[in-house]
């Protein structure tokens, strides 16, 4: 089966709520309070086609999405009944946006291309604060916060970090090699190479460990705050890994299910071709539903 070209997946923090895109470009969240039995429990369309989630940080029913024309939103999900609706919208990007977060604490959104160019634009005012080509047109693996400025990491291993009022920063070298994926757990940066290695960084991109994940690529990765690595590879292996190398389990999904993967809570949630998406204990990878 042909992937989607849609492969949005943004898991919150309380492992409450899960947005996943589906075939057609939108946006399912899903109920997930009860992982064995997760309802939908809302529907958001944007432009051409969401390919980009994050939760704010801060707030914990306020969604960003990222569109393949261009747009950006802000969504507020309530979990009261009341209907779901959009409180912001703008064109973030003259390219096909690739990546969306927050940024500032959840004061700002920023949306990445998938060569780099990225804009910031503060919520609340409307008004851009800032827009650059981060990476020269290197293509981007993973992009993630730092306070208030933007990490970018591109697939030959290098990540820039760029604050929106300023100029890009100094080229950083975080893998040896090509990467991947990759995965932030807010102090810990995971590269994953095409090798099946994984090297993880803190937030001042010192060295911290590396190890083997598994003999192929991984296609997705998430990281707990617990710090437990959890990948996905092209032949439908899920393995889950602690920061000194040694694995905690492997379980097998499909064939379809190196796509997007994300940790909240005490959950796994991987995307697959189906609408609703796979759960995993992170505990022992047993399969929720």
């Amino acid at each position: 089966m042909k992937a989607s070209p849609y492969e949005a997946m943004a898991f919150r923090s309380d492992a409450r709520r899960l947005a996943v895109s589906a075939p057609n470009g939108e946006l399912i969240v899903w109920d997930t309070t009860d992982p064995v039995a997760p309802a939908r429990a809302g529907r958001l369309r944007q432009g051409r086609g969401i390919v980009a989630a994050a939760w704010n940080p801060a707030t914990a029913d306020i969604l960003a999405t990222t569109s393949s024309d261009g747009t950006a939103a802000v969504w507020w999900l309530p979990e009261n009944g009341r209907q779901s609706s959009r409180v912001a919208h703008w064109m973030a990007l003259p390219a096909r946006p690739r990546h969306v977060g927050w940024v500032g604490g959840g004061r700002w959104v920023f949306s990445m291309a998938g060569r780099g160019l990225t804009s910031v634009w503060d919520v609340n005012t409307g008004a851009r604060v800032g827009q650059a080509d981060v990476t020269g047109g290197r293509l981007v693996v993973a992009a993630h916060h730092l306070g208030e400025e933007v990490v970018a990491v591109t697939d030959s291993g290098w990540a820039r970090i760029w604050h929106p009022r300023r100029a890009p920063g100094e080229w950083i070298q975080v893998s040896a090699g090509p990467v991947s994926a990759c995965a932030w757990s807010g102090t810990l940066l995971a590269v994953g190479g095409t090798d099946g290695r994984v090297a993880c960084v803190n937030a001042a991109f010192e060295h911290v460990c590396d190890f083997r994940i598994g003999p192929r690529r991984p296609g997705a990765l998430a990281f707990s705050d617990e710090g437990r690595l959890v990948a996905s590879s092209a032949d439908g292996t899920a393995i889950a890994v602690d920061l000194d190398g040694s694995v905690q389990w492997q379980a097998w999904l499909a064939a379809d299910a190196a796509r997007p993967i994300d940790v909240a809570g005490g959950l796994v949630a991987v995307s697959t071709t189906r609408t609703r998406p796979a759960l995993l204990a992170l505990a022992d990878g047993a399969n929720l539903n």
